[in-house]
């Protein structure tokens, strides 16, 4: 008999190399096909409701190709392989070579997935100053592209709201995004999410649809001028502001009052000290913030060398500089946390 599985977002369905007695059809929901490649993954593509996945392995008795896991809650109809072959063995002998034909060419999508694979494919350098292959889940282009079709979306296709905001379905952002644009929808669901927590817009679901508010679009589209600005220097010209720098910025924007400052101010200075108590405190989590750490500020140019007074530790910041790149290092710092927990998946 067939069997109804009830996944919620993130469940898996199936998973890469395993043995494959069912094959399944999408009552309704959305899931993502991936596939492991070194420690991070590649994204095949997307299965809709109505469509059948996992067909390949089952009907071909090879290992599971991809695993899939669930976008939003799905409800999925279970077709086991004793079910099936009763029902092949009863058709013509020309239904079942058509079965097999149609297996055999579905498994040149083979090519698709190397394809797919140079996509998510950049070159980075370790710790020792080694150039290596990183597969990422966004590069830098799918960045540039997903911020455009948001800012299209947007521009073409917005309402205003009563309180006067601007809101758009996100079925236009996933048309210009993937459709227009061709980045993988699983990826723009999680770019939405991404952005929702960064405060550029924000997510509101109705049992009918899901609408995407404008916050700060205007921000949106510096943050991608300045990855494409980045992303064409050599590696020496580049920011070196990592992780802890980055983390830094965070603690000074939040607790510091450079926000009262008034317009044309040059320089504000910080107490450090009382800054990073504060963020320890209010963040209650372990943050990679070192002192050492603050010389990348230095270097950029962004703040003065730190001024050591008994135990307190003080510096001067460039106002202008800081209120332009802590923002966009912060939204770029939030993507590079996101490719390292899903090569880390």
């Amino acid at each position: 008999m067939v069997s109804v599985k009830h996944l919620k977002k993130g469940d898996p369905l199936m998973k890469e190399g395993e043995t494959s007695n069912s094959m399944y059809w999408v009552q309704s929901g959305t899931l993502r096909l991936f596939k492991k490649k070194g420690t991070g993954f590649i994204e095949l593509g997307v299965v809709h409701s109505g469509e059948v996945v996992g067909e390949m392995s089952f009907l071909d008795n090879q290992p599971r190709s991809a695993s899939v896991e669930a976008l939003q809650p799905c409800d999925i109809i279970e077709i086991p392989r004793g079910k099936f072959d009763e029902f092949i063995n009863a058709q013509p002998s020309w239904m079942k070579s058509l079965v097999h034909t149609l297996v055999k060419r579905l498994r040149t999508t083979n090519n698709r997935v190397r394809e797919l694979e140079n996509a998510s494919t950049v070159y980075a350098k370790d710790e020792s100053g080694k150039t290596t292959k990183v597969h990422e889940f966004l590069s830098t282009n799918e960045i540039m592209r997903l911020c455009s079709g948001l800012i299209l979306g947007f521009s073409r296709h917005s309402e205003k709201t009563a309180e006067g905001s601007f809101k758009i379905k996100s079925g236009w952002f996933q048309f210009y995004a993937s459709q227009v644009n061709g980045v993988q929808l699983a990826k723009v669901q999680v770019f939405t999410d991404v952005m929702h927590e960064a405060k550029i817009i924000r997510i509101e679901k109705t049992p009918d649809m899901v609408n995407l508010f404008a916050i700060n679009l205007d921000f949106l589209e510096k943050f991608m001028f300045f990855c494409h600005d980045e992303n064409s220097k050599t590696d020496d010209k580049r920011l070196p502001i990592t992780e802890k720098g980055v983390a830094i910025l965070n603690a000074i924007d939040e607790f510091s009052d450079h926000k009262s400052l008034a317009a044309g101010t040059e320089t504000f200075s910080v107490n450090l000290s009382d800054v990073y108590q504060k963020a320890v405190a209010t963040w209650n989590k372990k943050i990679p913030f070192e002192w050492n750490a603050y010389e990348e500020l230095v270097k950029s140019g962004l703040s003065q060398e730190v001024r050591v007074t008994g135990e307190e530790r003080s510096a001067v910041i460039q106002t202008e500089k800081f209120k332009k790149l802590q923002p966009v290092l912060s939204l770029r710092q939030k993507i590079r946390d996101l490719n390292a927990q899903k090569r880390d998946t």
